[in-house]
């Protein structure tokens, strides 16, 4: 085998050697420098070069357990051409060192000549199959893991990788059958508390958050080194097969083209909504039918909705994706109804003075800091939207109402009673999902406000209804810390009994 590799792509060739339980020679070379790295059944034995603290004779005589002459006595024995195995067997079959030194000096050789082949940006690699006669090195499935692993922390040309294993939202799980018994392994708190994260659930990006920024890189590292072993492994996979780096590259470098096509597209559909009535907005003549509108609001809502953006497309671009939604609606809303042809309910964003909120009108105060004058309009239009929201509850339409208090929302995620809205309408669907939004809702409005009581009782409730009475009681007693004796949570208390 003859082959090219990057510093990336050589703890893949570990990789491997080690699951196809391959044995032979590994020599990596670039410029005149040759290294060698002897592998038995997949596991590392011993490893050489022409540096003086990576050869076995040199270093155990600079560490003075061998005396010069005693190395050229051991020498004798040899041919012209030897290897460190045979080495260490000359000078341990003639008594001039003993077995367990030679064994551990030849652990540390193996570990700087994997870390400093990691160090090469590139080179060429050839593997030999041969089968060793070692007498004298014991293989050891951990210690060849956590070479590779300390290896690739010293990887060069990182960036570029860490980069896309942060771009991706797939999750993390542990491979089952599990390749290597990781629970053997020495690891430091850090890789332990990354360990225990592994849970079909976070990202690498998420993973790394928890973590302080100076060890975020050293954290990838060891993700990285655990995905190319096989210990963990993406979900849904990058492709089939074992792990390799360039699915990974490659499907970041997709990502990042889909990032931008979506990123124009928003940017252009917000400079068009900003200055379109509600009949362009929706691409609809004044004559079209409340059906024909209905569709036409359909088919752009899903064309530009959040839930077909990029994670990343949506924060970066939340005030246009939230005017864009606004449009959106309110043109539907106002072609849905009699009158059509009304103004649009939010003007253009950044526009000064007067901001319209259906009936509401509020005029700012020009002599205001300009984030404080935006503030202002976000928090009045979401009240604006807020209000009609309640309306459209009052008169049960509970669709209209929802998307209302999504509008809400989208200009001012602090206000606890916009996300209760939100569950006092979907509260009214017995189905599952909706049950679970409701529940969502409630428990962010007593995250947001804790001190209203109202809050506590209307999750209360919907734990009561779900039949989960320790939970229900759990937050009536919350609401009961806040309004002591209050004869509507003692009687909804007592119904628990």
């Amino acid at each position: 085998m003859r082959s090219q590799f990057k510093s990336h792509t050589l703890a893949e060739m570990f990789s491997d050697f080690y699951h196809a339980e391959r044995s032979g020679a590994l020599s990596l070379r670039r410029n005149d420098v040759e290294k060698r790295i002897c592998f038995d059944r997949g596991m590392m034995v011993f490893a050489e070069s022409d540096a003086q603290d990576e050869d076995l004779g040199a270093v155990l005589v600079e560490q003075g357990v061998l005396s010069p002459g005693a190395l050229a006595e051991g020498q004798k024995t040899l041919g012209d051409t030897w290897n460190a195995g045979e080495l260490a067997a000359a000078l341990v079959q003639r008594d001039l060192v003993g077995k367990s030194t030679v064994s551990r000096t030849m652990a540390q050789i193996v570990e700087r000549v994997v870390e400093s082949a990691f160090g090469w940006d590139e080179g060429a690699a050839s593997f030999q199959d041969l089968t060793w006669n070692n007498t004298v090195f014991q293989t050891d499935i951990l210690n060849t893991v956590k070479v590779i692993l300390n290896g690739i922390s010293r990887m060069a040309n990182f960036g570029p990788v860490y980069e896309a294993m942060i771009g991706l939202d797939n999750s993390l799980r542990l491979s089952d059958p599990m390749p290597i018994p990781i629970e053997r392994l020495t690891l430091s708190s850090t890789h332990g508390f990354i360990l225990s994260r592994v849970d079909n659930h976070t990202s690498v990006a998420k993973l790394v958050s928890l973590l302080p920024n100076e060890e975020e890189e050293a954290a990838a590292r060891f993700v990285f080194g655990l995905l190319v072993m096989g210990v963990i492994e993406y979900i849904p996979p990058l492709s089939t097969g074992p792990f390799r780096v360039t699915s990974i590259i490659r499907v970041h470098e997709d990502r990042r083209a889909l990032e931008r096509v979506q990123e124009q597209s928003i940017q252009r559909k917000y400079e068009q909504v900003r200055q379109q009535s509600p009949y362009e907005v929706l691409g609809v003549s004044p004559s079209a039918t409340h059906k024909e509108v209905e569709t036409a609001y359909e088919q752009i809502k899903a064309r530009y909705g959040r839930d077909r953006l990029l994670p990343s497309v949506r924060k970066k671009l939340r005030s246009q994706v939230a005017l864009i939604e606004s449009r959106l609606i309110e043109s539907f809303l106002t072609l849905s109804q009699p009158g059509r042809g009304a103004k649009p309910a939010v003007k253009s964003a950044g526009t000064m003075g007067v901001v319209a909120v259906k009936n509401l009108a509020v005029r700012v105060e020009l002599d205001r800091p300009q984030s404080m004058l935006e503030a202002d309009k976000a928090n009045e239009v979401a009240d604006g939207y807020f209000a009609q929201g309640r309306k459209c509850l009052r008169d049960g339409d509970f669709h209209n109402a929802i998307q209302y208090g999504k509008l809400a929302i989208s200009h001012n995620s602090s206000d606890a009673r916009y996300f209760c809205l939100l569950g006092d309408c979907q509260v009214r669907n017995p189905e599952g999902r909706w049950q679970r939004m409701a529940e969502e809702n409630y428990t962010r409005a007593t995250q947001l406000d804790p001190w209203n009581a109202d809050y506590w009782i209307n999750l209360g409730r919907l734990y009561k209804q779900r039949g989960m009475k320790i939970r229900a009681r759990k937050q009536f007693e919350e609401a009961l810390k806040l309004v002591p004796n209050k004869p509507e949570i003692l009687e909804e208390i007592a119904q628990l009994d």
